[in-house]
C-alpha cells in the first residue's frame, strides 16, 4: 500500500489538506503499515484528467507525419526525403497539380481528418483518379504503412497524453493497425485506454475485456464527416451549392445496434449535422441509450429526443468553426448547444477530439468558460463524467476509484510536475520521462 500525503486534494471545487491511500491501484479509506510514503510536501492533487473521445494512434501519427498547420507547408513536402510523404494540418489546398512533379507517394490529410490530398503518384498506388478523397476511402490509405511505424505512433501519443495530465482516454485506434498488434498495445499502454472499435462486423471482436489496464467498450461508427470538409450531413445544403454532405452510417446499422444491445456494447456514432443526427434518432429508436460524438447542429425540434443519450462534445470546437460556418444556413439550428444540454441533466463529457485539435486541457477548460460553465464543473467534465459514459470508476479522489491523479506544483494549475496511473508514477517533469 502506498501513502500520499502532505497534499491538497481537489474536493468538490476546493484543495483541502488530505492525504490519499493506494492499495492495488485504486483509492482506499486508510492504510496502517504503508509499504511506501509519498511526500509531496504542499502540491496540489487533481484527478487525472481523462478524454471522452480522441484518438491515440491519431495523435501519435500526427507527431511522426509533416505538420501542415502554416501556410507554407509546400516547402516541406518538396523537401521531404521520406519514402511516402505523409502530412496532416492543412484547411485549403487551391493548386492540386502542385506536387505532381514528385515522383513518390504524396498523402496529405486534412486537419478534419475525413479530406485527403493524393498527387498523382498516390493516385495510382492506391487506385484512385481524384486528388481529393473523402470519408471511408481514407482507410486504404493507412494499409501503405508498416506495422512497426504504427507500434512507434502508438506509444508516442500515449506519451503526448500522458504528458498532459491525461490518465485516460476513450480511444478510436482501428485504423490499418492489425487488430492482434492493437491488442498487445493496449495490454502494455501506461495510458489507461478504453478503447471503441470503429467496426461495421463487431461480432467478430470481443468486447469488455480488459488488456492490461486497458478495455475495449465500444463500437464507433460514423453518419457523416466534417464540417470543413463540407461532408457533414446537413438538412439544407451548404450554401453556393447543392452538397448536403455525407451521410455514412453502415446499412447494417440495425444488426449492430442489435447486437450492442444483446452483449452491453456501446455504440458510439460520430454525428455532427442534424440531418445526421436526426436520422440517428430515428435509427436507435428506443435503444436511445448509446452515445453522440460532437452534435454541433442540432434541430430545435430534435433536441428533447436526445435527452436519455450520452454525448462527448468539445467546447473548443465553437471557437475553431467560426468561419466555417459561415458556409452554412444555420436558421432554426441549435448551435454546440453544450452549455444547455449540461444544464438540463444531459450526460455529456469534454474532448480535445486529438489530433483534430490540442490534446490540452487547458485549452480545452478555457473554452467551456468562455461558454459559460464554471470552472468547477469544467473539471467534472474532464475527469470524472468521462467515467460516467460507461460507468467506470475513474475522475474522483476518493476510496473504490481508479488511483489516477496528477501533481500541480501551484494552485494555479501552471505547472504540471507528477502524473500517476493506476497508483504508479508513469510521468515527472523534472526528468522528462514517464
Amino acid at each position: 500500500m502506498i501513502k500520499i500525503k502532505n497534499a491538497f486534494v481537489w474536493d468538490n471545487g476546493r484543495f483541502l489538506k488530505n492525504d490519499l491511500y493506494v492499495k492495488n491501484g485504486i483509492f482506499v479509506d486508510d492504510c496502517k503499515n504503508c509499504a511506501q510514503e509519498i511526500d509531496l510536501e504542499g502540491k496540489y492533487i487533481l484527478p487525472g484528467f481523462s478524454d471522452s473521445h480522441a484518438h491515440v494512434l491519431g495523435v501519435g501519427l500526427s507527431k511522426l507525419m509533416l505538420n501542415l498547420n502554416s501556410n507554407n507547408f509546400q516547402d516541406e513536402v518538396f523537401s521531404s526525403s521520406e519514402e511516402i510523404i505523409l502530412g496532416r494540418g492543412w484547411t485549403e489546398i487551391n493548386d492540386k497539380y502542385i506536387f505532381d512533379s514528385i515522383t513518390k507517394p504524396v498523402i496529405l490529410i486534412r486537419v478534419c481528418g475525413h479530406v485527403a490530398y493524393l498527387n498523382k503518384y498516390a493516385q495510382k498506388i492506391l487506385g484512385f483518379n481524384d486528388y481529393f478523397i473523402y470519408e471511408n476511402d481514407l482507410e486504404k490509405i493507412w494499409r501503405l504503412l508498416p506495422e512497426e511505424y504504427y507500434i512507434k505512433a502508438f506509444k508516442t501519443g500515449e506519451y503526448e497524453f500522458i504528458s498532459k495530465g491525461i490518465t485516460s482516454v476513450h480511444s478510436d485506434d482501428l485504423h490499418g493497425i492489425d487488430f492482434e498488434t492493437l491488442l498487445k498495445l493496449l495490454n502494455d499502454s501506461k495510458l489507461r485506454i478504453y478503447e471503441k472499435l470503429f467496426a461495421e462486423t463487431p461480432w467478430n471482436y470481443e468486447f469488455n475485456k480488459e488488456y492490461g489496464i486497458s478495455k475495449i467498450f465500444g463500437i464507433k461508427l460514423f453518419a457523416d464527416g466534417s464540417l470543413g470538409g463540407k461532408t457533414a450531413f446537413l438538412s439544407r445544403p451548404y450554401k453556393n451549392s447543392k452538397n448536403y454532405g455525407t451521410y455514412t452510417l453502415p446499412e447494417n446499422f440495425k444488426l449492430i445496434l442489435d447486437f450492442a444491445e444483446k452483449n452491453n456494447v456501446q455504440v458510439c456514432v460520430h454525428a455532427i449535422g442534424d440531418e445526421a443526427i436526426s436520422r440517428l434518432i430515428e435509427l436507435f429508436g428506443r435503444y436511445n441509450k448509446h452515445r453522440i460524438i460532437h452534435a454541433q447542429l442540432i434541430k430545435e425540434k430534435d433536441f428533447e429526443k436526445l435527452k436519455n443519450f450520452k454525448f462527448s462534445v468539445q467546447p473548443h470546437f465553437y471557437f475553431e468553426d467560426q468561419k466555417i460556418l459561415e458556409n452554412i444556413d444555420t436558421s432554426g439550428l441549435m448551435l454546440y448547444p453544450f452549455k444547455r444540454m449540461f444544464d438540463e441533466g444531459y450526460l455529456i463529457s469534454f474532448s480535445s477530439d486529438g489530433p483534430v485539435s490540442p490534446i490540452d486541457p487547458k485549452y480545452i477548460i478555457s473554452s467551456a468558460l468562455k461558454l459559460g460553465f464554471s470552472f468547477e464543473d469544467s473539471i467534472k467534465l474532464y475527469t470524472e463524467y468521462s467515467g460516467n459514459m460507461i460507468n467506470e470508476k475513474i475522475g474522483l479522489l476518493k476510496p473504490n476509484y481508479k488511483a489516477d491523479f496528477i501533481v500541480f506544483k501551484d494552485k494555479n494549475l501552471e505547472k504540471l510536475e507528477m502524473v500517476f496511473i493506476n497508483g504508479e508514477k508513469v510521468y515527472d517533469a523534472l526528468t522528462l520521462n514517464p
